[in-house]
């Protein structure tokens, strides 16, 4: 049986704030139930949201010699997550722009740990369910099978650790990522050696494997017999 807690996909937020221990502040309340990502400046967050699937972004009205308002349309074109926004100098003025940038909160600094929690969890809503995760992350391995596979990478893109990533998507679909990649190449190697004349050797390069030999090794261990083969018993 799967374990629940073991599942529970914790969502990704982004603090972007150029003071540090702000940023590491909320990181501190947030982490029980978040994966906290920091930026201390627009480009640092533009990176991380690029990296990230980040599910809503905490950021700081004043950035030093940026103003955290002019980089929210930047942020958006790059990621559509809810803004909280938080700023120890608040005014009429700053609230009406933000109201026109259309941000989703807004918390006076200083802000309380409760009262961010609360924030925080309104704007990302209920975590995914660990079936739903799983088959988001099956989507790009159904579509980009030929290409190499780095889960460390995949990872990054749903804000999970590779590890958690493995777990749940065996725990889903019984098998690893890389497994299950495997299978994807060779059960389309096995449809063009069906349905076309191809070459085994455009074959082995169209489904992702640089060589036919190494296509011959792993299609005779998913299939008992190599593609020449089962080519032959296909037509027969």
């Amino acid at each position: 049986m799967v374990n629940s807690t073991t599942l529970h996909v914790r969502p990704s937020v982004l603090v972007v704030d150029d003071v540090a221990n702000i940023c590491d502040a909320v990181a501190m309340a947030l982490r029980d139930r978040y994966h906290v990502h920091a930026a201390l400046c627009g480009a640092e967050a533009i990176a991380l949201l690029r990296a990230h699937r980040i599910a809503c972004i905490i950021l700081d009205a004043l950035l030093g010699p940026e103003h955290g308002l002019d980089l929210i349309p930047r942020f958006r074109t790059v990621r559509p997550a809810p803004i909280l926004l938080l700023t120890a100098h608040g005014s009429v003025e700053l609230v009406a722009q933000a109201l026109r940038l259309h941000v989703d909160d807004y918390r006076p600094k200083p802000v309380s740990v409760p009262d961010l929690r609360a924030a925080v969890d309104r704007l990302v809503g209920p975590a995914a369910a660990p079936g739903d995760l799983a088959g988001s992350i099956r989507h790009p391995l159904d579509q980009q099978f030929a290409t190499p596979l780095r889960c460390a990478d995949l990872a990054a893109q749903f804000g999970i650790s590779e590890a958690h990533l493995r777990r749940l998507f065996r725990a889903v679909h019984g098998k690893t990522p890389r497994r299950y990649v495997v299978e994807c190449r060779l059960q389309h190697a096995a449809t063009l050696l069906r349905t076309t004349a191809h070459r085994v050797e455009y074959i082995a390069a169209e489904v992702g494997y640089p060589s036919s030999t190494l296509l011959n090794r792993a299609f005779r261990a998913l299939f008992g017999m190599t593609p020449s083969e089962y080519r032959t018993r296909m037509r027969e």
